[in-house]
């Protein structure tokens, strides 16, 4: 519904309040949402990320280099990777983004992950649009199709809940640097991992997803699984 989405933008906005680089901290209401100006119907301005400059960067090396360059690297236990038809047409379900589900898949298969609410302690999830979050609870498996709403309803997603989701604020919240977006993501779960994200530090992270996005309605997807 428009009012879960709103929860997401309301969620989204209020945890890049805890982080010093985003770009549209603020502590917003769900009316706040639902009564700021439409852009495309359902989407109001609030539903929204805000394009941004930025850079983020990783250094990926193999096990040996990793071990010799850094004291405490992060793990790649889980990959997927996946892509789509660009129309929509062709496609034979436009209810769910297939790539997604397809890259998610893979990637627990990977890191042997049966139960990603119960197994994973954080994700970073594409929210270029409320709809997108929600959407990505479901295409990740942390709910049956159809009902990624209720997550949001429920509070399992929220920063005190059982699976964060977006604690750098997301899209919405910390910006998106097209091209950057996926390596910020990426970057948020190590700062988790290794216990220096500071106000917005989830206790204890020890594996996170990252789901990052791209072309015409998600005509790619990659995830990853990180962990220590």
């Amino acid at each position: 519904t428009e009012e879960q989405m709103a929860k997401v933008s309301v969620k989204n906005h209020f945890n890049a309040t805890k982080n010093p680089v985003a770009q549209s901290p603020q502590v917003l209401t769900v009316d706040d949402v639902l009564n700021s100006r439409m852009i495309v119907e359902p989407f109001k301005f609030y539903d929204n990320c805000l394009y941004t400059e930025g850079a983020s960067a990783v250094i990926l090396a193999s096990k040996r280099v990793a071990q010799e360059i850094c004291d405490d690297p992060v793990w790649i236990s889980g990959l997927g990777a996946s892509v789509d038809y660009v129309m929509p047409g062709n496609r034979p379900n436009i209810h769910t983004f297939e790539s997604s589900r397809l890259a998610a898949k893979k990637a627990y298969e990977t890191a042997g992950i049966s139960d990603p609410v119960k197994e994973l302690d954080l994700a970073e999830l594409h929210d270029a649009f409320t709809g997108t979050e929600i959407m990505a609870y479901e295409d990740c498996f942390f709910c049956e199709e159809g009902r990624g709403g209720d997550l949001i309803d429920q509070g399992l997603v929220m920063p005190e809940g059982e699976l964060p989701v977006n604690l750098s604020g997301g899209l919405i919240g910390c910006g998106h640097a097209v091209g950057a977006t996926g390596i910020m993501q990426t970057y948020e779960i190590c700062q988790h991992l290794w216990d220096r994200a500071g106000q917005r530090q989830h206790p204890n992270a020890r594996r996170g997803l990252v789901q990052s996005i791209g072309g015409t309605l998600c005509t790619w997807t990659i995830c990853l699984v990180l962990e220590r």
